[in-house]
């Protein structure tokens, strides 16, 4: 059935059934049953699997980002119990640990009522938000419910973002408070002392008694409301506007637009697109933002020879996210190689032999499976769990069963009745039918196991076939005579004894073996006949589908396959293969080593069926396998080929490729015996677990005999490295957060640019507190060192900062006061990658330098793992990809690849920035420089609190005369053009350094405001001093020169003039002479104020006007105007410089090269069209 995030099955008691219930009614002890592609809603301990032996796959791509399969276990005992385990008969305690925000830290215990302790560990627990694949169904109880599940613990919670712009604009809005309130308190005191001055005297112009102190108070009240245009309320709607605006272009700017995807920019938050602008820390998710996750075989090295496998041509055309992978091309040298024949025999020579033996390690060694379709789970419509066949020895419904939940030291109990009541099959239907409306009310829906677009189902025709991993085990697998099979039988405790008798058991099956071939044969037979009438899915090329817990086991898989040695089938303890020249043979699984970032390798030990030979191969990183292989000569064949294959991956590893290394060694069956005997010993231990198992690994793992090794590419999304190259030279720090393991992502940041050559690696890899300290104060004191030896120029190698998960933990953790030594390292290294790591500390590591570091952060990611880092970032970013949607919703801009980064920060976030900026200053500029012209008149008329201006004037002046230059500025206006800030992303540090708004540009602003109200109102003062002019007619010029001083001076701030410019400044005066004509001209006496009829024509006519507008316009704007110009000519920044050169290249005609050519009678113009420091591109024009 398909599930949404609400509903779940869980054990219902009172109707003896499954029952559909929402993930918010889940309790702690609850027993759930999911069915295949469900999601998983809570932290559940896995009991029981579709699956004979107990396995079940995991996508947890919500989780950690990575969209590969992981497989999960029943715990140990249920194993064998996954036919009759029933709900009702579960009887044992669950311990675990405390709630936590580890991922992958999980244990705890199982206690059955006889008291036996069974260890359980993360291998055991589906954490919530993980989604079940290739499994027909699991079975379960809850650990962890609602908010104390390691996602939701992961989970920082949404925070309101306000920009640094705004934050500055309202602490400057304060002081404009403040200015007002001291401009209505000098006004009230001079009311005061100018009506005390009289003494005994009447007033001038007040026919009435007056008490000065009153009336100070009155006028200060008064001064509030006409000088309350010092305070920009009308500032907070512009910007609002402006950034509608912004957010329309952004959106619909053709250069963030996908084709591929078919997707758009997207701002899902209104108030910080200057934010954009000012971004001095990027931290970035690995997979699915930097790469496709798309895993591509491009080498491998076999008998020191290198084979290569470029890209091909349906590869590049293939392009799209989200498309298959093609098929590889195949090398003609390899495979003339591999068939190789001694002296023209028939036997295949050493080379040949180690190539098909490569070839099988890339097929076997790993956890990848074939995925086989339908999916059917035994839980019918109704809840109810259907017998699986005539030969089940239990046939009926479940007994209903008491759930007790005791959230008790975290301690989970599940109580039920010791017996149940079997039901004959005669009896299911009435028993169903019974309640059938109640349960056709619930009916789940038909849930197939629904593979890609690109994947049909098609009948096996070649020598391909797929087999179920269920049927397979259950039907036609052999019975399994190996040692690991035998020791499940044996106690915890195993005496020398016990294992001398193991010992014996296995010589006397290695006498046996050879009569078994021919049965072996048969069986392997009969197996390929059944698959030939069963359906597998198969890619469009007739392949089968491979799902793996990682990508590039994928990539190795498929290389295989190309190559005809196909991994047909895989069970928990088989696998089917078929080998070039060789057929079909069956291997029996003995032991899996899986993968951990400390032996940085997975190893698996197998056993061809019909020989007792026991085989370990292993494959992993070369820093690991290389020093563990067979000692050998350099002079002797083995070590001459060892040092040419090193040779082939020092350059794979110049080239940005992950590599892999193979590897195997011959095991002795005694031998293995022995070890499997005290590895069993081990895995039941609880104390430093983890620790022995490495150790016990570590003694297989061990004189190996090298194989070859393989160099696979990462496929990055395209742009993605000269994207991070931009925004490193536009003075940006990248640090790269993932959940991946350190050598994929070290891999990555090479591809990636992140990481070059020249770079200096440090790595902290701490295990404790001290050691954490440790390393941090060692690569500290060899900073010191080094910049006391090479003085203010430091040694040219970069560094580059690896840190991992565990050590993360250590230095964020407020009491080991690692936190500002690791920041100063982290400051001094050129990138930063961090492995390991888990949302929550993604989150705080945004959070620590953000706060510690003060510096403006974005994060980007596009996993529901990223949602946390997304969310504590000033600026979120989430990347549309394949991983969900959770990322976009919560982020504040959605893009649709990585690249799209650039122009969004460099372009768009520049231009929001400068915009916004001169804007709220331009604003700030022209309210002050109205409030002064009035407050000037007070010293004329004893502070009486009157205008000398139309109150009409008043309430329009900043709602229509003055609206439109700053919205012009705000939207449309360039300081530099597209091309040049892409060509010249230094020029981004005008945001990041915050130098178009910083905190005394205010102060400035407000003294050239008072400065140009000063020139206006005592220009006009003198020019109709001993006039009988008008107060009206004196307040029209005021005002007229107040409007057009204004306009002026954003003249000047303009950088780009557009028609929307110009129209914003032609509307402008257009609507003051409008109204001021229509106002003057019709109302005699209208609102009740005081009359201004036909003044504006009085002022129109006047020469007087005229020339007091010319002349103070001219000398208010006049210091300003000289500012710039010698600034611009003798300290211009850098945008000036780079637009000066170009106009000086254009004028000399430097970028125009003429090449005349004889032969076409023609000429070719080659245009430079880059000015700036990257890539020089040209460009030719016919």
């Amino acid at each position: 059935m398909i599930i949404t995030n609400y509903n779940k099955y869980n054990f219902f008691s009172e109707s003896d059934r499954y029952k559909k219930v929402k993930w918010q009614d889940v309790r702690v002890g609850d027993l759930v049953h999911l069915s295949n592609n469900e999601t998983v809603p809570a932290d559940i301990l896995l009991l029981r699997t579709s699956d004979l032996h107990g396995a079940c796959y995991i996508d947890t791509c919500d989780l950690d980002g990575e969209t590969n399969l992981k497989r999960r276990e029943v715990v140990r005992g249920f194993t064998d119990k996954q036919n009759i385990f029933t709900p009702c008969k579960f009887l044992s305690r669950v311990e675990a640990d405390a709630p936590t925000t580890k991922l992958y830290r999980f244990h705890g215990a199982l206690i059955h009522p006889t008291g036996e302790r069974i260890p359980i560990a993360t291998e055991n627990l589906l954490l919530r938000e993980s989604r079940l694949k290739n499994t027909d169904f699991i079975e379960g109880i809850v650990v962890y419910a609602g908010h104390e599940t390691k996602s939701m613990l992961n989970n920082s919670g949404p925070r309101y973002k306000r920009s640094q712009v705004e934050q500055q604009m309202n602490i400057d809005v304060i002081w404009c408070v403040i200015i007002l309130l001291i401009l209505c308190i000098v006004g009230a005191v001079g009311c005061k002392m100018w009506l005390s001055s009289f003494g005994q005297f009447p007033v001038p112009y007040l026919p009435f008694d007056v008490h000065p102190s009153y009336e100070g108070l009155l006028t200060f009240w008064t001064y509030i409301i006409i000088l309350q245009v010092m305070i920009p309320l009308s500032l907070y709607v512009t910007i609002e506007l402006c950034k509608i605006l912004q957010v329309y272009h952004i959106h619909n700017n053709i250069d963030l637009y996908d084709e591929d995807t078919n997707k758009k920019t997207e701002c899902r938050a209104m108030n910080i697109t200057e934010e954009l602008g000012q971004i001095q820390h990027i931290f970035s998710d690995k997979t699915g933002t930097l790469t496709e996750n798309k895993m591509l075989f491009r080498r491998c090295v076999v008998n020191g020879i290198d084979y290569n496998h470029p890209a091909s041509e349906m590869e590049r055309l293939n392009t799209k996210p989200g498309a298959p992978t093609p098929p590889l091309i195949v090398n003609t040298t390899l495979l003339n190689d591999m068939l190789e024949l001694i002296n023209s025999s028939q036997y295949l020579s050493a080379n040949a032999q180690r190539l098909q033996e490569f070839l099988l390690v890339l097929a076997i060694c790993n956890t990848v499976i074939v995925s086989v379709t339908p999916h059917h789970d035994l839980m019918n419509a109704s809840g109810i769990i259907e017998v699986q066949g005539a030969g089940s020895s239990t046939s009926g419904m479940l007994k209903s069963v008491k759930e007790n939940h005791i959230p008790l030291q975290n301690i989970t109990e599940t109580d039920s009745s010791p017996s149940s009541v079997p039901i004959a099959n005669n009896n299911m239907a009435p028993a169903i039918s019974a309640d059938r409306y109640t349960r056709l009310a619930e009916s789940r829906s038909v849930t197939p196991s629904p593979p890609p677009n690109l994947v049909y189902a098609l009948p096996t025709q070649t020598h391909v076939p797929s087999l179920s991993p269920i049927n397979s085990s259950a039907e036609t697998t052999p019975t399994s005579d190996s040692p690991p099979m035998k020791m499940k039988s044996f106690s915890n405790s195993i005496s020398p004894t016990g294992r001398a008798k193991a010992v014996i058991n296995s010589k006397i099956t290695t006498l046996t073996a050879f009569l078994n071939v021919k049965a072996q044969a048969k069986r392997i037979s009969n197996k390929l006949n059944q698959t030939k009438n069963q359906t597998s899915f198969k890619t469009v090329n007739g392949r089968p589908l491979y799902e793996a817990e990682s990508p590039d086991e994928l990539a190795l898989v498929s290389a295989a396959y190309s190559y005809d040695c196909c991994l047909v089938n895989r069970s928990p303890n088989h696998i089917l293969v078929n080998i070039p020249n060789s057929g079909m043979a069956e291997y029996e699984v003995l032991k899996i080593l899986p993968f951990d970032s400390s032996r940085k390798c997975m190893s698996i030990v197998v056993r061809r069926t019909g020989t007792q030979e026991i085989i370990l191969y292993t494959k992993g990183a070369d820093s690991s396998i290389m020093p563990v292989l067979t000692p050998c000569g350099r002079n002797t064949p083995e070590g001459i080929m060892r040092e040419k294959t090193q040779q082939q991956l020092d350059r794979y590893a110049r080239d940005g490729l992950r590599i892999l290394v193979m590897a195997k060694r011959i095991l002795n069956p005694a031998e293995y015996t022995e070890w499997w005997a005290r590895h069993q010993e081990i895995e039941m231990s609880l104390e430093n677990r983890e620790r022995r198992i490495r150790e016990s690994f570590a003694k297989l793992e061990c004189n190996l005999t090298l194989l070859g090794a393989t160099g696979i590419e990462d496929g990055l999304q395209d742009g993605v490295p000269e994207t991070i190259a931009a925004l490193i030279s536009a003075g940006i720090s990248v640090w790269v957060l993932t959940g991946d393991k350190p050598e994929t992502a070290i891999n990555i940041a090479y591809s990636a640019k992140l990481f070059t050559q020249q770079m200096e690696l440090l790595r902290l890899t701490a295990r404790s507190r001290d050691a954490a300290e440790s390393a941090i104060n060692f690569y500290l004191a060899e900073l010191d060192n080094s910049k006391a030896i090479y003085g203010a120029n430091p040694r040219l190698k970069p560094r580059a900062l690896v840190v991992d998960g565990k050590t993360l933990t250590f230095i964020l953790d407020l009491r080991s006061k690692l936190i500002r030594p690791f920041l100063r390292l982290a400051k001094n290294c050129a990138s930063v990658l961090c492995c390991r790591s888990t949302p929550l500390q993604k989150a705080y590591l945004v959070k620590v330098v953000k706060e510690e570091l003060r510096l403006c952060t974005l994060a980007i990611g596009d996993g529901a793992n990223d949602v946390s880092m997304i969310q504590m970032a000033d600026v979120g970013v989430g990347i549309s990809g394949q991983e969900g949607m959770q990322a976009v919703m919560a982020a504040d801009f959605t893009l649709s690849r990585f690249r799209y980064l650039e122009p969004l920060l460099l372009t768009h976030g520049y231009w929001c920035y400068d915009r916004l900026s001169r804007m709220i200053l331009y604003f700030f500029y022209k309210n002050a420089t109205f409030v002064f012209l009035i407050y000037w008149y007070q010293l004329y008329c004893g502070f009486s609190g009157s205008v000398m201006m139309d109150q009409m004037y008043l309430m329009l002046y900043n709602l229509i005369f003055t609206s439109l230059p700053p919205i012009a500025i705000g939207v449309y206006d360039k300081r530099v053009p597209e091309d040049f800030l892409l060509q010249n992303c230094y020029l981004y540090k005008h945001g990041r350094l915050r130098l178009a708004y910083r905190p005394h540009d205010f102060w400035i602003v407000l003294l050239d405001s008072l400065y140009q109200s000063l020139v206006i109102f005592f220009m006009a003062l003198c020019a109709y001093a001993e006039s009988d002019i008008g107060i009206w007619e004196f307040g029209a010029t005021i005002t007229a020169c107040c409007l057009y001083t204004n306009l002026v001076h954003g003249a000047l701030e303009i950088r780009s003039w557009t028609i929307l410019h110009v129209l914003s400044i032609v509307l402008s005066l257009g609507s003051f002479y409008a109204f001021s004509i229509i106002y003057n001209s019709t109302c005699v006496n209208c609102f009740g104020l005081p009359s201004t009829y036909w003044v504006i024509f009085r002022c129109l006519g006047s020469l007087v006007h005229w020339l007091v507008i010319l002349i103070s316009t001219v000398v208010a704007i006049l210091p300003r105007l000289l500012f710039l110009t010698v600034k611009n000519s003798l300290f211009p920044d850098d945008s000036a410089k780079v637009l000066m050169q170009t106009k000086i290249n254009r004028s000399r005609g430097e970028d125009l090269l003429i090449a005349w050519s004889r032969s076409a009678s023609a000429s070719s113009i080659y245009r430079i069209a880059d000015y700036g420091s990257k890539n020089q591109i040209i460009t030719t024009i016919s």
